[in-house]
């Protein structure tokens, strides 16, 4: 269907994004430093091995621990496989201070009051960064499960819509042929030019429905199209008019969705006397809205006529309510004898 313009949306990859925040969390410590710190080598060992062992635990959780283990339900396991890998660093991290302080890159850290303080300090620095992993993790599957959900709505959405296509032609076929079928019998000729204009009509049908929108001067087109195939069985007697008053002609519309309006006109519209029916349409294409509004007599159908069911109106309402949600009105009124119909739609008007 029709896209409406909207304002453009930045959308930043989330690789891009973690690499930002990281970045930043890294040289948060550097700039808000003194300047005048004397040993530039114990400087880059306070924030660069404890980054890297932060990143290490970040995501060694994101990626593989947290959906393999704790989202499996393997908490023991998925506890263990966390503290092994926090000694193993903490092992390493000792090792490279101890060898840094004997060669006198830095010097010694201070003593913890705490026995094991460091270790405790890691403990708890290791629990914090587990839980913004499995928030971030967590918040990165709830919007990938909601666009999946939004991709199934969209898919089941669409075959809808294609179901109700291909319900559309062989409605309109079955009617058509009714008349021409009525035709044989009254004037062979007409006959015959109602199959000329049946074959013109279902090229359109054809290679318009096709089409997710097509312009309101080409189903404007189609219909009178349509009415002159309907006009050839009733005859000059038939008081019909059909005006297009299209400010906008290139107004997208749903293809064939105003051809069950018609169908449902001649078929209600017409009595056994000719020249006491008439049907009156007018069509308006201007600032944002289409305006279809139609009025004729009214012969309703007895139990015993079986020429139709009311799909295509059934259908018709389909599509509106999927394809111009909130952005139509559609009202019948049957009123002094006459069946009046009314359908608004509201489309982006052209700039």
């Amino acid at each position: 269907m029709y896209k409406t313009r909207k304002f453009p949306k930045w959308h930043v990859p989330p690789p891009i994004i973690h690499i930002l925040v990281w970045i930043f969390i890294y040289l948060a410590p550097v700039i808000f430093m003194s300047s005048d710190t004397q040993n530039s080598w114990y400087v880059r060992y306070k924030t660069t091995l404890p980054f890297l062992a932060t990143l290490l635990a970040f995501y060694a959780n994101y990626i593989y621990l947290i959906p393999k283990y704790l989202y499996a339900k393997r908490i023991s396991l998925y506890i263990v496989l966390n503290l092994a890998m926090f000694l193993i660093v903490y092992c390493l991290m000792d090792i490279w201070q101890s060898n840094a302080v004997a060669a006198g890159v830095i010097p010694p850290p201070p003593e913890s009051k705490l026995p094991f303080g460091y270790l405790l300090k890691g403990l708890a620095g290791l629990l914090f960064i587990n839980g913004i992993a499995i928030a971030v993790r967590s918040t990165s599957m709830w919007f990938h499960f909601r666009e999946q959900v939004q991709k199934l709505e969209l898919e089941n959405t669409l075959s809808k819509l294609s179901f109700l296509k291909m319900q559309i032609s062989p409605h309109f076929l079955f009617n058509t042929l009714n008349n021409i079928l009525a035709l044989i019998d009254e004037n062979k000729e007409l006959a015959k030019q109602s199959v000329q204009q049946l074959s013109k009509l279902l090229r359109s049908v054809i290679y318009d429905s096709e089409a997710s929108s097509v312009t309101i001067k080409q189903e404007v087109e189609f219909l009178n199209n349509y009415a002159d195939l309907m006009k050839l069985r009733y005859g000059p007697e038939l008081n019909f008019s059909l005006e297009a008053d299209l400010s906008e002609p290139n107004a997208p519309i749903a293809p064939l969705l105003l051809v069950p309006i018609l169908e449902n006109i001649f078929k209600h519209g017409i009595g056994a006397s000719v020249e006491d029916s008439s049907i009156s349409i007018k069509i308006q294409a201007k600032s944002g809205k289409i305006i279809f509004e139609s009025s004729n007599t009214y012969f309703p159908k007895t139990y015993q006529d079986k020429s139709g069911s009311g799909i295509g109106i059934a259908n018709m309402q389909e599509r509106l309510n999927m394809l111009y949600a909130k952005r139509h009105s559609y009202a019948c009124k049957i009123a002094n004898g006459k069946y009046i119909t009314t359908l608004e739609l509201q489309y982006e008007p052209f700039n």
